[in-house]
């Protein structure tokens, strides 16, 4: 299976993924849908052979990337997913990781994870902004010095893409994780100046949230993010082997000719 094509890739530095990825919400059994939604979450995906099955469709349909965090009693299920969706595949997916302050206490766990690249958590981004100077708290630079010093590739998230993304850009980032939708969730401060801002970069951006965290059909929110430039990844969390074929079904059709 690891011959298979996979879907069009980009390159953060050196380290390569898909341009869809795999994200984890779902894994951690959180649903912006409704409390239903997240008791059937942590119900079914609390066991390591669930999300390994999810894995390994994901794989099957040319994913090569996921985007995933540490957190108690999920990070021993996800090491047993991946390993074991390797085992079958012959793909042991290459990770980026959203980090925290401390996150140096776990770089070997990291490793373990295949983690390539390492986000700045989009709380900790947004907080070091400095509106004032359009630029970034001392402790920005800090972390992703860190992070690069670990052997990782430095990366950042936030949830106010169209002022941090302009603030970032003099700062050794080479990514940014932000959220873009057809019906502009958590797009701050607006639409406008968030697409203006990803336009501007010169760092890569995924785009994170296509479906609004459910509020959006698959067909919908797909062929708004896929069809948009300048974007170089879309992150999708998966909480179904079925929303593996729906979702990343529509993707694969809308990507075929941007391989």
């Amino acid at each position: 299976m690891s011959s298979q094509p996979v879907f069009p890739t980009f390159a953060v530095e050196d380290r390569e993924f898909s341009k869809l990825l795999i994200g984890h919400n779902p894994f951690l059994g959180g649903s912006y849908m409704s409390k239903a939604r997240t008791r059937l979450y942590q119900e079914t995906l609390c066991d390591a052979e669930v999300l390994e099955r999810i894995l390994v469709k994901a794989i099957g349909t040319g994913v090569r990337g996921m985007m995933a965090s540490l957190a108690d009693g999920f990070t021993e299920r996800l090491r047993a997913a991946m390993y074991g969706a390797a085992e079958k595949t012959g793909v042991l997916l290459p990770t980026i990781m959203i980090v925290s302050k401390g996150f140096e206490a776990d770089f070997d766990t990291y490793r373990e994870l295949n983690c390539q690249v390492m986000l700045v958590h989009g709380q900790w981004s947004d907080a070091l902004y400095v509106k004032a100077g359009n630029t970034m708290q001392p402790d920005f630079a800090d972390a992703l010095k860190r992070i690069r010093d670990g052997g990782f590739v430095p990366a950042y998230s936030t949830h106010n893409g169209g002022e941090v993304i302009p603030a970032a850009e003099a700062f050794d980032a080479a990514l940014v994780n932000t959220p873009v939708n057809k019906i502009m969730w958590r797009m701050c401060p607006c639409e406008e100046m968030v697409l203006s801002a990803i336009r501007n970069t010169k760092k890569k951006v995924i785009a994170m949230k296509p479906l609004a965290m459910g509020r959006i059909a698959p067909q919908e929110g797909m062929e708004y993010v896929c069809r948009l430039p300048d974007l170089d990844g879309i992150v999708v969390g998966i909480g179904h082997e079925y929303e593996v074929e729906e979702t990343f079904g529509v993707a694969a059709e809308l990507l075929s000719g941007a391989a």
